[in-house]
């Protein structure tokens, strides 16, 4: 118990220190005195620390990063109540998305739960800059709304680039990644030394910007080649490498991105859509990759309950795993002592009564199931009906095996 607490504990405590350097680099590049950055890389971090995190320790995880952004604050000698308020819509816009990714994708393929998490950045990313920028307006005595678009941008950019690599790293490696380290490695350099080239100088007004561009691609074609045939943890160093050049070039305004005829508030623009495209693209060329034979479908179960005997029958046209292991679990207290969690057992016992009494069950539950000589299974019930049989009330119930997410690196995301 002891370990477990000094474990979490020092997860802790690790997120809020990258969320923090990641927080100063991105005020760094701004200049000191600025208040909101063109970047904001912590987003990122904080998406993916509570992505990954179990929903007891959020509220933890919260505070811890809540704490981090204030100190960034002082570091940076920000007004206090200003500081505040931001890190608290900051914060919670991260949290929505986090909590989004998990409720509307449970159960379904990772393609599925990428999307939702692109539409979810987009959107809370949006209610959270309005609100910000609604904040500054008040405080300032007048409409701030040039920073709308700069705050919304910073939030959505760093929470695309920033958040797959960081899953990549936490992903556990595979044989076939070791397999391939060597040309894994030649590629990286690859990535690394292309991106240095391609975004060393500043373009001439008389240079040709369609192979200008042209050669900006060079290093997606390379990331994807990388992604392809290397693991999760190559894939993303090799991107860590090739967005720490992208950021650098842009806080010195070199690169394929800033020639004379932009703005350098368009260049930052096109800056950070460059590294949001090559992010998706690894991630859903990522997601392809693992969604073939390797990942086969979701087993599947369902059973009927009688609520005045709580006898309950199995279908026998089942997953026959799911089948032999629950042959013996004939009752609704046997089925309630295969789910460790005191909270779920709750849950599920109150889901079966509302159903006996005639009031609709429409969202899903997850919960955990404990199989004799197995690993526990994160299962998704996503129906609940009260049906006839022989003139006799039933519950009927349908699972299915909740597959992990793909912004998910361990076993552990529950609910």
């Amino acid at each position: 118990m002891k370990a477990d607490k000094l474990t979490i504990s020092v997860s802790l405590l690790a997120w809020g220190a990258l969320y923090y350097l990641l927080g100063w680099i991105s005020l760094f590049l701004d200049g000191s005195e600025s208040r909101v950055a063109f970047i904001w890389l912590p987003s990122g971090v904080a998406v993916t620390a509570f992505l990954i995190t179990t929903r007891k320790q959020w509220l933890a995880l919260w505070i811890t990063l809540f704490l981090a952004r204030l100190f960034l604050g002082m570091t940076f000698q920000h007004t206090l109540h200003v500081s505040l308020v931001l890190a608290l819509f900051s914060l919670t816009s991260h949290l929505g998305i986090a909590w989004c990714v998990r409720d509307f994708s449970r159960g379904y393929d990772r393609l599925h739960k990428i999307v939702t998490w692109v539409i979810s950045t987009i959107v809370i990313s949006a209610l959270a800059a309005l609100a910000g920028v609604g904040w500054i307006s008040l405080l300032a005595g007048s409409m701030q709304m040039q920073w709308l678009w700069i705050v919304w941008s910073a939030n959505v950019t760093g929470t695309l680039f920033v958040t797959p690599p960081l899953m990549g790293l936490l992903a556990s490696s595979n044989k076939e990644a070791r397999r391939e380290s060597i040309p894994g490695v030649c590629l990286v350099f690859a990535v690394l030394l292309a991106t240095l080239y391609i975004f060393n100088g500043v373009p001439d007004r008389s240079d040709n910007i369609a192979l200008i561009y042209a050669l900006a691609c060079l290093p997606l074609v390379l990331l994807t080649a990388t992604t392809v045939i290397c693991g999760n943890r190559l894939a993303s160093v090799a991107f860590i490498l090739f967005s720490a050049v992208v950021i650098y070039a842009s806080w010195r305004e070199t690169g394929p991105f800033y020639f004379a005829r932009l703005a350098a508030e368009e260049s930052v623009l096109l800056a950070q859509c460059y590294l949001s495209a090559a992010a998706l693209l690894l991630v859903f060329i990522r997601a392809q990759k693992t969604q073939t034979a390797a990942d086969p479908p979701p087993r599947a179960m369902a059973y009927s309950l009688d609520p005045e005997t709580g006898s309950l029958i199995w279908d026998p046209l089942a997953d026959p795993a799911f089948a032999a292991a629950l042959a013996s679990v004939t009752s609704r207290e046997a089925l309630l002592a295969r789910v460790p969690d005191p909270q779920q057992q709750a849950q599920m016992a109150a889901r079966w009564q509302a159903v006996a009494n005639g009031q609709p069950v429409s969202e899903a539950f997850r919960f955990t199931l404990a199989l004799p000589g197995q690993l526990p299974v994160p299962i998704a019930e996503r129906n609940l009906l009260l049906m006839s049989d022989r003139d006799r009330p039933v519950i009927v119930a349908f699972w299915s095996e909740d597959k992990a997410s793909l912004f998910q690196s361990a076993p552990q995301e529950e609910g």
